[in-house]
């Protein structure tokens, strides 16, 4: 039973309570008043509630794909965010109704990204999956939605993490051009952990020479999952050149994805395959994380460089992982105040740079789509050395050796002067 069906027996069955009241309370002219209220605001709430349109086939089956995806693949009990333009509204009601007729998860829903009321909110935090619906794949309504979620609102401590799963849906197909768009804007924003689902590619996009080949497919009309993978090869780290088909979600009686695999596979291996890790560094004034330091040489020339702790550990994990450091020059006013805030965030957005060394204080970046290591700690050790003892001369004789041995070594020498004694005596040789 879908969301509209469930809702149109709710309201036939309404209805036959309401005429039993009628009829009860026709003889009194006060109840009748108040019986008029109640059916005109029960009228009310029941019309926000049911889409104002039917939905169409695709838009039947694109709701049952993505019910299927979120009790598979989002975390269980968690927040789910829905997000849609208010021409999309009937299709976010019946996606909001069907999740909650088969889960008892808190979902959000959203229009154009606004969420009106904060204060009924609290339970949003980094651990929430998010489905972004748009009707046609356009790029600036899916930057509107999420912007509307993040830099619209600084309610929320924390939006989401790199951990967190985001799905964008929408019944007609999606262009090739249109795809990258969207999983270009993913990663500027570190999302990586995304899947596009739309109606599949039948005709070579003209902006890409290749079609992308599915096997064990029948013809009938299907939903494509579609996702990119990042730090491929060198040639390939955060531009997005490739767009993978994983799955294919079937339109008919036994609905179903025809591979069954994983939608949200690890994209990130532990190899980087040599690709950069651009840096921007501020200078920390510290050795604990980093300091600028100038060397002048014999002809005068002025070399500056940097050292500290940060960036020396910095360098033994990306060794590690097999990436280049890159340094970025530190961009002007790069201070701790508001000012070098946006300058930051601008750098890290424009994919200008990926990390941000030197103290970079947690309480300056308010935008909650960066991740963040600990604070520095500092502390301090001390060493406590006993003062040395002197001991008398003669008692340095008494120390050669422990008190047990001195035990066992003097009744060894009264035992073997007793033996001897006794030897002596009673010995038959003159001797």
């Amino acid at each position: 039973m879908t969301g509209i069906q469930y809702g149109i027996m709710q309201l036939k069955l309404c209805g036959v309570i309401y005429f039993i009241l009628f009829i009860f309370f026709l003889q009194n002219e006060k109840y009748k008043v108040i019986l008029l209220v109640i059916l005109l605001f029960s009228g009310i709430t029941n019309g926000v509630l049911l889409p104002t349109r039917s939905l169409t086939l695709q838009e039947v089956h694109l709701v049952r794909s993505l019910t299927y995806i979120s009790h598979k693949y989002f975390a269980s009990g968690r927040t789910v965010v829905i997000s849609s333009p208010s021409a999309y509204r009937d299709v976010q009601e019946e996606l909001m109704s069907e999740i909650h007729r088969t889960s008892t998860w808190p979902v959000v829903v959203t229009v154009g990204g606004n969420i009106s009321n904060f204060e009924k909110t609290d339970f949003i935090n980094g651990d929430v999956s998010y489905i972004i619906l748009i009707p046609d794949g356009k790029y600036k309504s899916f930057v509107t939605e999420v912007y509307g979620l993040v830099l619209g609102q600084n309610k929320f401590k924390r939006i989401w993490t790199s951990e967190s799963r985001f799905v964008v849906a929408g019944a007609n197909e999606f262009s090739m051009s249109q795809q990258k768009d969207i999983f270009d804007f993913f990663s500027k924003l570190r999302i990586y952990n995304c899947i596009i689902e739309s109606p599949e590619h039948y005709v070579v996009d003209k902006e890409y020479s290749r079609t992308i080949k599915v096997n064990n497919v029948d013809t009938d009309m299907k939903f494509g999952v579609y996702t990119w993978f990042p730090y491929q090869s060198s040639d390939s780290c955060t531009e997005v050149n490739d767009i993978t088909l994983l799955d294919s979600w079937v339109i008919s009686a036994q609905e179903h994805f025809t591979k069954n695999i994983d939608l949200f596979p690890r994209k990130i291996n532990k190899s980087f395959n040599g690709c950069p890790m651009k840096a921007v560094v501020r200078d920390g004034h510290g050795y604990i994380t980093t300091s600028y330091v100038n060397s002048t040489y014999a002809n005068r020339s002025v070399m500056s460089y940097i050292e500290g702790l940060e960036k020396k550990l910095l360098l033994i994990v990306l060794q590690q992982m097999n990436m280049t450091y890159v340094y970025v020059p530190t961009p002007e006013g790069f201070e701790i105040g508001q000012a070098s805030v946006a300058k930051l965030v601008g750098t890290l957005i424009g994919k200008k740079a990926y990390i941000a060394l030197g103290d970079v204080a947690t309480q300056i970046l308010l935008f909650s789509f960066f991740d963040i290591t600990n604070s520095y700690f500092m502390t301090s050790i001390h060493w406590y050395v006993p003062c040395p003892v002197k001991y008398p001369r003669w008692n340095s004789i008494f120390r050669i050796l422990s008190a047990a041995l001195w035990l066992v070594l003097i009744i060894s020498i009264v035992i073997l002067a007793i033996l001897f004694k006794i030897l002596g005596r009673y010995s038959s040789t003159s001797e």
